[in-house]
């Protein structure tokens, strides 16, 4: 009986949380004469600019409990005249609800409509729930304009990292081609953008790292080559701060739409940056389920080293 209830619980597992797989077997990478973080795709040469930030838009999904402000959203950006001042767009991943082509159709013709045909460039991060059934192909042709899913590119004086975590890891070739770039890299400015947070909670293990020892060596590492900000998404709640240093910080968002499970409202960031100061602001804009108005709920600010 005991071996049967065993069985039972690991099939669960299994079925309920998908990708989990150790990093010694994993590794979705298979050219290991390029490492994509050398390409540098995107240079925005400006001093100070806005960044609209994003994540978890799950486009095709329609779970109970779950509920959409698009419609608000536009009309905020536009009525207060948000969208005349960005300068580019940055999804932390999940723009898919499970990979489906149709979905990521919808969420390309949504988001150039709205910012791509105004030469707003557009920056996907892939999430777990694009990767499925072969999706990571179908994210690459259809909302990315790279051959990886994990590069660099450069705004102002800052260097950004877009990480593939979408897998719960990062599998070995790109986690070594990572830790070269970072070695290598001068720039004293650098932020990372990913979609799995580094740390989950007691009851949601699923929102963070499968391998400890590797969640730990990122944490090191980043905090060791100066890495200033880690933006993640994929918890679907409030968001929330970590400074595990003086100059290390990462941010967890919450999604772009609401969740009753999670108390998760639809919510969008607005990150302005300044050269001169070196300060990266961060404020969060979210709509309560029974309103149509976004309003200003936190922010926040960083002094980037």
């Amino acid at each position: 009986m005991r071996k049967i209830l065993l069985l039972i619980i690991c099939i669960i597992l299994l079925i309920s949380c998908d990708n989990i797989v150790p990093i010694a077997n994993i590794d979705p990478y298979k050219n290991s004469s390029i490492n994509y973080f050398s390409s540098d795709l995107t240079t925005i040469d400006k001093d100070s600019f806005t960044a609209l930030l994003i994540s978890d838009t799950h486009f095709g999904k329609n779970k109970a409990g779950t509920y959409f402000k698009t419609t608000e959203f536009e009309k905020y950006i536009k009525d207060n005249n948000i969208i005349n001042d960005i300068d580019i767009v940055i999804n932390l991943g999940d723009v898919s609800d499970n990979s489906q082509q149709e979905q990521f159709n919808s969420y390309k013709e949504w988001i150039y409509g709205l910012f791509e045909s105004k030469n707003i460039p557009v920056i996907n991060v892939i999430g777990n729930h694009d990767n499925r059934n072969g999706g990571v192909n179908r994210f690459l042709t259809t909302v990315s304009t790279t051959k990886s899913t994990y590069y660099c590119f450069t705004l102002s004086d800052i260097h950004f990292y877009v990480v593939d975590s979408s897998f719960r890891t990062l599998g070995r070739q790109q986690l070594n081609n990572l830790m070269t770039t970072l070695t290598n890299d001068s720039n004293s400015k650098k932020i990372v953008l990913t979609h799995i947070p580094l740390y989950g909670s007691v009851t949601n293990y699923y929102a963070s790292f499968a391998d400890e020892k590797e969640r730990n060596y990122l944490l090191s590492n980043f905090s060791k080559y100066g890495v200033d900000l880690l933006l993640t998404g994929h918890k679907h709640v409030p968001e929330s701060y970590k400074a595990y240093t003086d100059s290390f910080s990462e941010i967890v968002v919450n999604g772009f739409h609401g969740e009753d499970l999670r108390n998760g409202k639809p919510s969008f960031y607005i990150c302005k940056y300044d050269k001169a100061s070196s300060v990266f602001n961060i404020k969060c804009f979210s709509c309560d389920k029974d309103s149509t108005e976004f309003k200003l709920v936190s922010e926040h600010s960083y002094t980037l080293k």
